[in-house]
């Protein structure tokens, strides 16, 4: 199957407010579409560590790292997903936690915008 075989169309781009995470179902999986910009991300809806929706929570920036008594920073803004229930964060971009980039992660699918709408690669 090539890639645009398994491409879904998951909705007019405008349907997507920047920032908003949305939940997409696309057959028997629940995806969360985060729109940042002229940028899309798509992941499944489901975080790894109770299963809440991450749907639910909300996209913002992080701190970034500094030593000890330095001025907190604030970065990475529209590029981090939080998950409702305990406060889990994921890159948008990889999947990956935070906290442990390795161990917790969850599925990220490529997405798209083309003709304006968003689509999700469903494949591999």
């Amino acid at each position: 199957m090539s890639s645009r075989e398994a491409e879904v169309d998951v909705g007019p781009l405008e349907g997507f407010a920047p920032g908003e995470p949305i939940r997409v179902d696309v057959g028997n999986r629940a995806l969360v579409v985060v729109r940042n910009n002229s940028e899309v991300f798509a992941l499944r809806d489901r975080c790894p560590h109770m299963g809440a929706r991450l749907s639910s929570g909300g996209v913002a920036g992080t701190t970034l790292p500094c030593k000890p008594g330095d001025e907190i920073v604030y970065g990475r803004a529209g590029e981090i997903l939080t998950c409702p229930w305990h406060g889990w964060q994921f890159e948008l971009t990889t999947g990956k936690s935070l906290c442990n980039p390795e161990r917790a992660k969850v599925r990220r699918y490529e997405a798209c915008i083309r003709d304006g709408h968003i689509f999700v690669d469903m494949g591999a």
